[in-house]
């Protein structure tokens, strides 16, 4: 290798080297990636709870819809049961008048 070699060599090696140093400043020490990482655990953390007590009002709001819904379909089943009950009821009275009927009717031929 000839001396004009060397020195463009030695040119570029100062070019390469002065680039990265310009770059070094604004590329993150393991500080700065300690100190991010820090606050996103601390914002996840945050926004963890923050879905947690949502999710605990969802959950207490179903709840009572839910009792709601319990509540309203076992009045309705006892409602269903009066019904079935006075319709018995009827139907019985009936069918004894019926047979009354029947009873005291001449059969014919």
């Amino acid at each position: 290798m000839d001396q004009l070699q060397i020195e463009g060599l030695l040119k570029d090696l100062n070019t390469r080297t002065t680039r990265i140093e310009q770059k070094l400043p604004t590329l993150a020490t393991t500080t700065d990636v300690r100190e991010e990482a820090e606050r996103t655990r601390q914002h996840v953390d945050k926004e963890a709870e923050r879905t947690r007590q949502h999710f605990d009002v969802v959950a207490e709001d179903m709840k009572d819809s839910i009792k709601v819904i319990a509540d309203g379909h076992k009045a309705l089943g006892d409602r269903i049961a009066n019904l079935g009950r006075d319709i018995r009821s009827v139907l019985d009275n009936h069918e004894r008048r019926i047979t009354t009927l029947e009873a005291n009717t001449p059969k014919r031929r």
